[in-house]
């Protein structure tokens, strides 16, 4: 996979560029996204360890485009069907249909319009009543499948390509897509790290010139704010860096909060801003904000120069 590699004026920084035209053997490129079609046989079950092992995730269909991109590509195959990220699965006292809540989406592709609805047997296989599949008997429109069924079974993987940047602490990764809080946390822990912590100044301004730099060179443009690890969710002003539920002190340390920052301003609800992000409109200083949000996300992974970092 072909990279672009830069240094700043720190000797011990690198930033590892990840082309957005270009993904791994065997994957295929569409909207910042790098897609794998992966053989039949597969339960659903199976096909989300495979797309977990190759460092991504069963594909989560949330975009018109998204979808008929992924139905073209199958319209050339042999498969019956593909499996996709999308269960039947219990919410409260009912079923939905639902992604893990991984990402929210109002995008479906049933036939018809018509989203199936199943009785639920009291003992089941899986732990979801149903799952989703791209359906060649419903000309590659979604459709409700056995989460136990194999054959003819494939499968969709997607990961993104990434940008990051090392430093003699760690390495900062970048998320090509904007995701909500517990998705983001999730998704740095899957690589072996947290959300991004900021120690010193120098540090601030490394990741802010690479986050300048990436803007600037049109790939998946950072549009958006960048979660960082900070909150002070337990108790009000008083901030802390959350590194996979362990707690460190954020006070008697450096910051770099935009002005009349943190203001706790949006109190609606009585939950007010207990989340921090780097502030894309305010040249990326600090901002405190509430959680809901979809946001890019920045995963500071120790020691993750040692490895190679391009998997996209």
């Amino acid at each position: 996979m072909a990279v672009d590699v830069y240094k700043n004026n720190s000797n011990d920084t690198t930033t590892v560029s990840a082309d957005q035209s270009k993904c791994s053997d065997g994957w295929t490129f569409f909207e910042n996204t790098c897609y794998y079609f992966g053989d039949a046989g597969l339960n659903f079950y199976e096909a989300m360890d495979a797309c977990e092992g190759m460092g991504g995730e069963l594909a989560i269909v949330s975009s018109r485009e998204q979808n008929d991109f992924i139905k073209g590509v199958l319209k050339n195959d042999n498969a019956t069907a593909a499996w996709f990220s999308y269960t039947y699965q219990k919410s409260g006292l009912r079923y939905i249909w639902d992604n893990y809540g991984l990402q929210r989406h109002d995008f479906k592709d049933w036939p018809n319009n018509e989203e199936p609805r199943h009785d639920v047997p009291s003992v089941r296989r899986f732990r979801d009543a149903r799952c989703g599949a791209f359906s060649k008997q419903n000309d590659w429109a979604w459709g409700s499948f056995d989460c136990g069924d194999t054959t003819g079974m494939k499968y969709v993987c997607e990961k993104c390509p990434f940008e990051q940047i090392c430093t003699s602490r760690a390495c900062f990764r970048l998320s090509c897509k904007k995701e909500e809080l517990l998705v983001a946390k999730r998704d740095c822990k899957a690589l072996g790290g947290s959300l991004a912590t900021i120690r010193s100044e120098e540090e601030s301004n490394t990741i802010k010139d690479f986050l300048r730099q990436v803007s600037r060179k049109g790939w998946g443009q950072v549009d958006s704010d960048v979660w960082l690890a900070g909150s002070d969710k337990y108790s009000e002003g008083n901030w802390y860096w959350d590194i996979n539920g362990q707690k460190e002190g954020i006070s008697d340390g450096f910051t770099d909060w935009g002005n009349g920052e943190p203001n706790n301003v949006d109190k609606r609800l009585f939950k007010g801003e207990n989340c921090l992000t780097m502030k894309q409109s305010d040249d990326w200083k600090w901002n405190d904000i509430e959680c809901w949000y979809d946001f890019f996300t920045l995963c500071e992974i120790p020691n993750a120069q040692d490895v190679n970092p391009v998997t996209g």
